[in-house]
């Protein structure tokens, strides 16, 4: 164990177990110190949402910036730097009131004009989340409208992600574009001290932070550890106190050992895409694409590589029993050799070369593309897996897309939204993995689930949309669901990682060490 747990905890304990009503012991006082969490992944920007792509990149960068709405357990939007709203759906207009007396780290405010700033630059870059969003308008200091082309029922939920992250606009004209990717200038708990890339990325307590009397902590440092071993010996050897991103197999490791608290980061997704996009390539062809999916074993390789922790995405994009949840999608069971017939049927009786781009890290992941590899070799699809660094995995997600093969993305779920998540991750015409297939019917019933006036209306919708990415067009190809699993010592209280469908939010503010 990292820490020897208190004497007077233990007797806290004991007196619980013994049931006298009138004891009790007096709960501990936040205290402070450094919280040390390592990851295996480098962040690829920091301080500028609009190359983000991955909720590593949001998380590693929510000490430092706030967004203006977060998500409750449920994962419905909640106030944060916007304290309230109003929804006009027949004038397709909503305004945002903004909380007053809020500083950036650099002194600088937080007020409309910013958001504004911040709106604008989001919406010319044609990400879907603020596709239709017209124009904004301050109104005064602190309250802004949003004016919007056709009503969106997604707006107020996409400003807990990408768009709603506020930097400051002083810092950003100041030093340049390229200076605030690199320097998290937010209204967060905590200020950048330093980024070391590959190694490490330090914070401090922000003490003009609008909460009063929080940050507890005194500071927050990532500590970035690729191989999985020196990754799990640092932290059983109590220089880490929360270690994430774990390989399945060690987090049972670890929960089998009852000494450490086991949380996942929310719930996601493995899933392939092919270059459908690009002309002559055998993904565009609908007959590959169900061929794929009819190859391989998902069952299999959440037995595998899941250790209990997986089970096979065979819907498509939804909880399995939740409102998004289409039961009547048939998906592919394994059946390697309805793979071979389509394949011949599609003209490639004896199959075809194709690369399986992945990334480079974890380890496990590498392995985990090798045994899906074997799968398509086994219906004569030639395979190589291709390991890619996370600059050249996030350039292929994001506008740049990719060619001569398929890549193997690990995606959140479910957060907060399934509706929000197809949207950010399946629209046409948005930067957002560009090469992929998109069905014109999906993008037809797709922007009517966005424009929906009723909640039962998108669900409906919403289960449209899966059966049409899954049964009838194979848009992409679903591997299984996963949460990232974590682990950390007991000592570490109110972090908030891994809390509920928003858990891409978590709560550094909060955070405390029991010493």
């Amino acid at each position: 164990m990292k820490k020897t747990v208190a004497v007077i905890g233990s007797i806290c304990v004991v007196v619980a177990l013994i049931a006298l009503p009138i004891a009790s012991c007096a709960e501990p006082t936040p205290t402070g110190g450094i919280l040390k969490i390592s990851h295996q992944a480098a962040a690829v920007t920091l301080g500028d949402p609009l190359p983000m792509s991955r909720a590593d990149d949001l998380f590693k960068a929510g000490p430092a910036i706030e967004t203006l709405i977060h998500y409750d357990e449920t994962g419905a939007p909640m106030p944060w730097l916007a304290t309230s709203w109003e929804v006009d759906a027949e004038a397709k207009t909503i305004v945002l009131h903004l909380r007053e007396g809020v500083k950036f780290h650099d002194g600088s405010d937080f007020n409309a004009e910013v958001v504004k700033w911040n709106f604008e630059r989001y919406m010319a870059t044609g990400r879907a989340e603020l596709r239709t969003v017209e124009s904004v308008d301050v109104i005064d200091d602190h309250t802004v409208r949003i004016n919007l082309s056709s009503y969106d029922s997604l707006i107020i939920t996409n400003l807990g992600i990408y768009p709603g992250m506020m930097i400051s606009k002083e810092s950003f004209e100041t030093y340049g574009e390229e200076w605030a990717g690199m320097n998290p200038v937010g209204t967060g708990p905590f200020k950048f001290v330093s980024w070391e890339k590959d190694v490490s990325v330090k914070f401090e307590k922000f003490d003009d932070y609008w909460q009063e009397g929080k940050p507890y902590l005194d500071a927050i440092e990532f500590h970035i550890i690729g191989d999985p071993l020196v990754r799990m010996a640092a932290f059983q050897a109590g220089e880490e106190d929360i270690v994430m991103g774990l390989d399945p197999k060690d987090a049972r490791y670890l929960e089998e050992k009852g000494e450490y608290v086991i949380r996942f980061l929310g719930s996601g997704m493995h899933l392939m895409s092919g270059d459908a996009m690009i002309p002559g390539s055998p993904y565009a062809d609908i007959k590959v694409r169900q061929a794929i999916e009819y190859a391989i074993d998902k069952q299999a390789l959440c037995e595998v590589f899941g250790y209990g922790y997986w089970t096979p995405l065979n819907r498509g994009m939804a909880r399995p029993g939740g409102w998004a949840d289409n039961t009547d999608v048939v998906g592919y069971p394994y059946n390697p050799e309805k793979a071979r017939e389509l394949l011949a049927e599609a003209g490639y009786p004896d199959g075809f070369k194709t690369t399986l781009f992945t990334r480079v890290a974890p380890i496990w992941n590498q392995n985990f593309m090798t045994a899906v590899a074997g799968f398509f070799i086994d219906v004569g699809i030639d395979t190589e897996v291709e390991p890619c660094e996370r600059g050249r995995e996030n350039i292929a997600a994001v506008k740049g897309g990719w060619e001569d093969g398929i890549w193997n993305w690990t995606m959140g779920l479910y957060a907060p939204d399934e509706l929000m998540t197809i949207n950010r991750l399946m629209a046409r015409g948005g930067i957002l993995f560009v090469s992929k297939y998109v069905a014109s019917e999906f993008q037809d019933v797709l922007e009517e689930a966005v424009a929906a006036p009723d909640f039962e209306t998108k669900a409906r919708l919403t289960r449209e949309l899966q059966y049409l990415m899954v049964d009838k067009y194979a848009m992409v190809t679903w591997l299984n669901q996963t949460g990232t699993p974590s682990a950390r010592y007991p000592e570490i209280h109110d972090e908030g990682i891994s809390i509920g469908p928003g858990s891409v939010h978590w709560t550094p503010e909060d955070a405390w060490i029991d010493e």
